[in-house]
């Protein structure tokens, strides 16, 4: 017969590593926080999420940095990298040369090492937040982010016409929104 003691999961593994009971109480430990400091909690449990892996911190602490919904970063990393190995160590590059995590052009982040998955997390979330600001919509920043912000304004503030934005806006707010994140 087992002994109490050992028929108890342990919170971590030999190597110091929580196990998923360990880091479902501190989601809802966090959650309980935010609720009491006025804030909503959301427990994502979509594969798109969970795919983030040893990313996630960096992921969700540049969230709180900058004000981003709760999962959109993540779900933009899944869309640009699906979080592959060979794509965040640059050995597979998009034809347009993105590169990274966040498949961050380098041209257009000067001084942003693209292959640094901390340095690229935070300019991308940098970016989402600059993008909000200036079109007023999660949506529009998303649609910035993948096709521009100059095609966002040139096509009168809208999602441009082009079939890769269009989808690519669907499918990261579509999904947000099936995780219980409430985006537009």
């Amino acid at each position: 017969m087992r002994s109490r003691a050992n028929s108890r999961e342990r919170p971590t593994d030999y190597a110091g590593n929580m196990n998923d009971r360990t880091v479902l109480w501190l989601i809802v430990g966090v959650g309980a926080l935010l609720a009491l400091a006025g804030g909503a909690a959301v427990i994502i449990s979509a594969d798109w999420f969970k795919a983030a892996g040893d990313y996630l911190p960096l992921l969700q602490a540049a969230e709180a940095k900058y004000g981003l919904p709760t999962g959109l970063l993540t779900r933009v990393a899944w869309q640009e990298s699906r979080f592959r190995p060979d794509i965040i160590d640059g050995s597979t590059a998009s034809t347009a040369g993105a590169l990274g995590i966040m498949q961050l052009m380098p041209q257009f982040y000067p001084g942003v090492d693209p292959l640094d998955p901390a340095a690229a997390i935070d300019a991308a979330a940098q970016s989402l937040k600059a993008y909000y600001q200036q079109f007023g919509s999660w949506s529009l920043a998303v649609a910035a982010y993948n096709a521009g912000p100059g095609n966002v304004k040139k096509f009168g503030n809208t999602v441009p016409p082009f079939p890769e934005t269009q989808s690519y806006v669907a499918d990261v707010i579509g999904d947000l929104n099936a995780a219980g994140v409430v985006v537009a």
